[in-house]
């Protein structure tokens, strides 16, 4: 869609505007298959978010949904002001351009652990939702993490980056290696609750003193420690040992303080575990992305997926013949 006709749509939408100057213009960061774009009435300053969806990928057209969902169940996240489902048009609350990501060289005491401490409690009330109590509004949603994705994860993995990066010979040992099948039965057997998908810095906007999500339209069942992994490991970020721990250390507070009686030993068990998971699919989607795509700017960010990965190898939960990527 044109960013002409974006305006005149957003005119029809949003009725106040009809007669404004506005201003557009285009918002880099976004997902597959999506435009985004920023209108501001020029006389007021006021703003929103126009996107236009394809149809190409699943989730796309479930982000209004899911929207509602989230608005319905306290989840910080933006206001849908108008829609179009039939153009594929949604116009949504605009949330500025300050995300998680823009901190990295902030003071982690005053600025960076509060702002992770609140995008910790903005996703929370997400992972309390459990599948053996599913809401009635629950939209629908994409396909839950078991077994058979967990398995495709490592596959993606060992396609795209093992065999693309390192060897073929290596990726083999890899699939024959039980403790990769190992990781993803264990996980496929705890219960699950629900999961953004792809919390990471880059997709929790900072606005008015608070942390929203954004790009959930993946959301689906799964374990909130894959969550936790997303944002603390996240390739995109650096965080040292002790920035770690304090992050581990909160989210299982917010735990304890909801009733939660698990042990630490076997809450950071299964965090590693997810960790690893995570972090196979990140080095897939990099390897991906860079070598198909032509997108050589997530070559970056390979090599901290790839420590992060190693580390956590020799782990309580880890699968040791990670080691094997050094």
């Amino acid at each position: 869609m044109e960013l002409d006709e974006i305006e005149w749509r957003t005119r029809e939408a949003i009725p106040s505007w009809n007669e404004s100057s506005l201003s557009l213009s285009i918002i880099e960061k976004g997902g597959s298959g999506r435009l985004f774009v920023r209108v501001v009435e020029t006389t007021s300053g006021a703003s929103l978010i126009a996107m236009q969806y394809n149809l190409d990928r699943a989730d796309n057209p479930r982000f209004a949904s899911i929207t509602d969902f989230l608005n319905a169940h306290d989840v910080p996240s933006p206001r849908i002001l108008a829609r179009r489902l039939d153009l594929n048009l949604l116009w949504v609350e605009d949330l500025g351009s300050l995300d998680l990501g823009n901190l990295a060289e902030d003071d982690w005491d005053s600025s960076r652990l509060p702002a992770y401490q609140s995008a910790l409690r903005a996703v929370f009330p997400l992972h309390r939702i459990s599948e053996s109590a599913a809401p009635d509004d629950l939209p629908e949603l994409e396909k839950p993490f078991d077994a058979a994705l967990y398995e495709w994860e490592q596959n993606y993995f060992l396609t795209q980056y093992v065999e693309r990066f390192l060897s073929a010979e290596l990726a083999q040992k890899l699939r024959e290696d039980s403790s990769m099948a190992s990781l993803r039965s264990d996980l496929a057997a705890f219960p699950r609750a629900l999961v953004h998908r792809d919390f990471q810095s880059t997709n929790v906007m900072l606005f008015r003193g608070g942390s929203f999500l954004i790009d959930y339209q993946g959301l689906r069942w799964g374990l909130p420690e894959y969550d936790l992994a997303s944002m603390i490991y996240d390739p995109y970020s650096e965080f040292t040992p002790e920035q770690t721990e304090d992050l581990i250390a909160f989210y299982y507070s917010l735990k304890q303080e909801a009733g939660d009686t698990e042990s630490r030993a076997a809450f950071e068990k299964r965090l590693t575990q997810c960790a690893m998971q995570r972090l196979m699919q990140a080095l897939g989607a990099y390897g991906f992305l860079s070598e198909v795509k032509g997108k050589t700017e997530f070559l970056a960010h390979i090599p901290t997926a790839k420590r992060r990965l190693v580390e956590l190898a020799g782990k309580e939960g880890g699968v040791i013949g990670l080691d094997r990527l050094n």
